[in-house]
């Protein structure tokens, strides 16, 4: 056996591992950070097991199997339908040292005017622009977390009173609004990075105050974890909403630069809802522009 059959055999394994533990996560944290790159280690197994010289049955059936994981992901990724919204939100992460002080997103906001706006790393340097939206937005609440975190919502509905709230750690802030279409709770996420980071254990201090929410609901944020991965799963579960929009990059893996989808918007509003990728206006995460139907209060 040569050393390039051993090796193609070795990265065949490998990558196939990878993939699998990514599948992992409800029971190992190392399970989230793996998902990260399930796209790219599933790529790299079906080439590897095509190079490989096992026997044609495990190469085919590794392959397809490889193949299903990739159509998945890829029909996710696919557009969804278009549709003009009554009520919209921005989502925008903004990076808590921007050197624009938020000329970006101040523009991106007055510009088209959503009606919730969620930011996270609300920094000392980014919180005027919570004062330079007030006019147009009254309602905010900000959690702040020492000078270089916080997360805030922002509406231009009235704040129902006594709503607002934050997590016991940086993580959550969120507030219910009255809307014409009845009061929905907006909140803003911002977690820490799987395995070795500790989001198992963040997730686990801020699942108690979504399962607390009734009613309409819209959390979106930069989750730091990939639209497949367990803690969106379980978010999802106990707040009861869905992930909306297709899988969509939102940010760039630093010194790597591998492109990753980790900022998602989440919704018990259950039908005709949207979202498409907007720039990165200042910020090293783009931004993300949500509509929701009136249709689901009907």
């Amino acid at each position: 056996m040569s050393g390039l059959t051993v090796l193609v055999k070795a990265v065949a394994i490998l990558a196939g591992l990878t993939v699998l533990g990514g599948f992992a996560g409800k029971w190992y944290p190392v399970g989230d950070s793996l998902a990260v790159f399930r796209v790219e280690f599933t790529v790299i197994c079906a080439l590897a097991i095509t190079w490989s010289t096992w026997p044609k049955l495990i190469r085919w059936g590794v392959t397809a199997l490889c193949l299903g994981i990739l159509a998945v992901h890829v029909f996710n990724a696919m557009p969804s339908g278009q549709s003009g919204g009554d009520l919209t939100l921005y989502q925008q992460n903004l990076l808590f040292n921007r050197g624009d002080k938020g000329a970006g997103a101040i523009d991106v906001v007055r510009q088209r005017l959503p009606d919730f706006v969620t930011f996270q790393e609300v920094s000392v340097t980014n919180r005027p622009i919570l004062d330079a939206l007030r006019p147009d937005y009254p309602s905010q609440h900000l959690c702040p977390l020492g000078d270089d975190l916080g997360e805030a919502v922002l509406s231009r509905h009235p704040k129902i009173a006594g709503s607002g709230f934050c997590s016991t750690r940086d993580g959550l802030a969120g507030m219910q609004v009255q809307t014409p279409f009845g009061p929905i709770w907006v909140v803003s996420v911002h977690l820490s990075w799987p395995w070795p980071k500790g989001q198992a254990h963040h997730v686990t201090q801020i699942l108690p105050h979504l399962e607390r929410l009734d009613g309409q609901i819209v959390i979106a944020g930069d989750f730091n974890a990939v639209a497949w991965s367990h803690t969106l799963s379980q978010m999802q579960t106990v707040s009861g909403t869905k992930r909306i929009g297709p899988y969509m990059v939102s940010f760039y893996l630093p010194m790597v630069g591998l492109p990753i989808g980790i900022d998602h918007v989440l919704t018990s509003l259950d039908t005709a809802n949207t979202v498409t990728r907007l720039d990165i206006s200042g910020s090293d995460h783009h931004g993300l522009w949500a509509s929701f139907s009136r249709s689901i209060h009907d």
